[in-house]
């Protein structure tokens, strides 16, 4: 049995019910509110120690972090194949992986702070002492710094402009690599469209939608188009806010 533990806007969560749903593969959907805290809790501890969302539960196994759980679930069932054979086709769906960790993931987390973060606490009424108290609570240090950092003093335009400078660089190099096949690994959808999908899905909807846009980087709009009509983004990407108070719906 597989379950799933997740938050239903989590970028990283998303990319884990993409692959889920191309494989075809039931799941316990098992919903892990992030503005509640649930996984800092004792008992989510206990599968993930780093204290974020997916997790994945196999039958009692769990494997954690999303790309590590993109290729495990590729080693499970094969039967829908979602990694290159080639070998060198194999090594660009990891650059991508790679490339949607090391850039896509901590940039898209900043740029997201001011629009959709600190949005939801102004609308619980949380305030900066208040942040602080929780930030303080988060057991993994790396995550408890930066949100200590972010409630003293938020994400400046400074960092903000920044993390946009690095999703151009990363943007570019999708928009030539797409420019020599349909898929980012080449002539195959794989595990690197699922990887990077989620990212360009938050990027539409921050301040800068633009990067995305057939007029800036055509082969990257016309992608986004692929990955969008495929029945499992569609499926995946329908999973709702179960919190009907959050004013952020996507």
């Amino acid at each position: 049995m597989l379950t799933l533990h997740n938050y239903w806007s989590s970028v990283c969560s998303q990319k884990v019910r993409i692959c889920l749903a191309e494989k075809g593969l039931a799941f316990e959907n098992r919903h892990v509110n992030l503005f509640e805290f649930d996984h800092w809790r004792p008992e989510y501890l206990k599968m993930n120690p780093k204290a974020v969302v997916p997790a994945l539960d196999h039958d009692g196994r769990i494997v954690v972090e999303s790309n590590v759980i993109l290729e495990y679930l590729e080693d499970c069932f094969p039967q829908v194949r979602l990694r290159p054979e080639d070998a060198y086709a194999k090594t660009q769906m990891r650059l991508w992986l790679f490339n949607s960790e090391e850039i896509a993931h901590e940039n898209v987390n900043t740029c997201s702070y001011n629009p959709r973060h600190a949005a939801r606490h102004r609308a619980k009424g949380h305030t900066s002492d208040d942040l602080k108290r929780m930030a303080a609570g988060c057991p993994n240090p790396v995550i408890r710094n930066r949100l200590l950092h972010r409630a003293a003093f938020g994400v400046t335009d400074a960092e903000e402009n920044q993390a946009y400078e690095a999703l151009d660089f990363l943007l570019d190099n999708m928009e030539q690599t797409l420019g020599r096949g349909p898929w980012l690994a080449g002539a195959e959808y794989s595990l690197a469209d699922i990887a990077m999908a989620p990212f360009i899905n938050r990027i539409e909807v921050l301040k800068r939608p633009e990067m995305v846009e057939a007029a800036r980087r055509p082969n990257l709009a016309q992608w986004w188009q692929r990955i969008q009509a495929r029945p499992a983004y569609q499926q995946a990407l329908a999973v709702k806010n179960p919190d009907t108070s959050d004013p952020m719906q996507r």
